[in-house]
């Protein structure tokens, strides 16, 4: 049987599907051990779940540090001092943030920085495969694509944040695109 729809037709037609991005031109990532995060959705929602669906990585500018790409997961309920999460640059729906229904659906109940976070330092919890095959003018010239095929769940107080195996001195636009479920 032929499938005439997207496998996350049925949550985009919902409208919970939503797709966070950063800037035109990009941000760098950390490394995974870091404490100053760049790009990053954080479920603050209770009774709902962040099913992630793709994360896109596409090189912008600057010069590239070879190394894997990963997700850091931190847990956290609040912004406050003592918090695994002390600070965060929110997101603005239309902006960085789009319901995938365009034009259409809810706004997310997730929070979203597309831009900058300061979180304990952590290590890595999922390596993406996506990693850099060389320096500027010989690396990528394409989008990097990873489908987490809704594998990993994001539930209430925690977050995800794009980290490397390297920091990154060079820049990445990126998108994370994410369903929110009922928990």
């Amino acid at each position: 049987m032929a499938r005439s729809a997207g496998k996350y037709f049925p949550e985009s037609l919902l409208g919970q599907t939503f797709i966070g991005s950063t800037a035109a031109a990009g941000t760098a990532y950390p490394i995974t051990t870091g404490t100053a995060a760049t790009f990053g959705l954080w479920n603050t929602a209770p009774g709902k779940l962040a099913v992630l669906h793709k994360l896109t990585v596409g090189f912008t500018s600057g010069t590239i540090a070879l190394g894997t790409v990963g997700l850091i997961h931190v847990q956290a309920t609040q912004v406050a001092t003592g918090s695994n999460i002390t600070a965060f640059t929110e997101g603005t729906l239309g902006t960085t943030i789009r319901n995938a229904y365009l034009g259409a659906g809810q706004g997310s109940s997730m929070r979203f920085t597309p831009s900058a976070a300061t979180i304990v330092a952590s290590t890595a919890c999922y390596w993406t495969g996506i990693a850099h095959e060389g320096a500027t003018g010989v690396g990528p010239s394409t989008a990097q694509v990873h489908d987490f095929d809704g594998d990993l769940i994001v539930p209430y107080g925690h977050a995800v944040f794009v980290g490397g195996s390297i920091a990154q001195t060079g820049l990445f636009s990126m998108s994370l695109i994410w369903s929110e479920i009922p928990a």
